[in-house]
């Protein structure tokens, strides 16, 4: 990838007050998107809150560059660390579809509803993805489902890789696709 930057999608859980988002997990996605700023990956997000928020903050400490894609028409949904607001108006299921088909992989930390929808559109789209185990949530309890180990369904689109932390993950970032 020398023309264009890699472009990596991270998903995961939104904060909600009831919604209790694991520390270690936000402290995975800092470091997940610390590490791809200084790869130079581009790093797209839902731009909202929770585990986005803290890749973003994490990515914009490394000079990074944070793609947001919003919901809503209102670029104050964007957390502080959004570098670039994209702002959809096709609410959460859709703006979540254009995120997937924009990246070339998908990270996934912990994970609720919406991260599932992300990840299975990854899967139908052909996108490698990776899982960061003990992040909570459905990070931690797809691979019940998998057939192989590795696939959602007998089609077997793309491979789904399950690490133990983001310095892993940006090893297996490194693999797929062949950059030292």
């Amino acid at each position: 990838m020398t023309k264009n930057k890699l472009r990596v999608g991270l998903i995961g859980s939104s904060e909600r007050p009831n919604e209790i988002i694991l520390p270690h997990a936000k402290e995975v996605a800092y470091r997940f998107g610390y590490l791809a700023g200084k790869m130079g990956f581009i790093l797209f997000t839902g731009g909202r809150d929770g585990i986005m928020e803290a890749a973003c903050k994490g990515n914009t400490d490394a000079n990074g560059i944070n793609v947001g894609i919003l919901p809503s028409n209102s670029i104050g949904e964007a957390n502080p660390y959004v570098t670039i607001p994209i702002t959809t108006g096709l609410g959460m299921d859709m703006r979540s579809i254009v995120m997937i088909h924009t990246v070339d992989v998908v990270v996934m930390i912990a994970g609720k509803i919406g991260t599932l929808l992300e990840f299975v559109s990854s899967y139908q789209n052909s996108k490698p993805a990776i899982i960061i185990k003990g992040t909570g949530d459905f990070a931690d309890s797809v691979d019940k489902i998998l057939v192989d180990g590795k696939y959602l369904d007998s089609r077997k689109n793309a491979e789904i890789y399950f690490v133990d932390s983001a310095d892993a993950a940006i090893e297996k970032i490194k693999e797929i696709f062949h950059i030292e």
